[in-house]
């Protein structure tokens, strides 16, 4: 992965941490920080999403 597709990942990352603030919602730090993470790529995306299930454990959320 080039600096430049890192950088692109990253203002991605921006705009959709962005989106959700607009709609009224916050992304908690563990997992804005997993995002940048799979923006670097330090890790799957697959890896990430299984690190939102853990820390929501107790809410039920649809898992295919």
């Amino acid at each position: 992965m080039t600096d430049q597709d890192i950088a692109r990942n990253m203002r991605a990352v921006a705009h959709a941490i962005a989106q959700q603030e607009l709609e009224g919602l916050t992304v908690p730090l563990a997992t804005r920080n997993d995002l940048g993470r799979v923006a670097r790529g330090e890790i799957s995306v697959t890896e990430a999403i299984r690190n939102v299930y853990a820390r929501f454990g107790n809410v039920p959320v649809f898992q295919p």
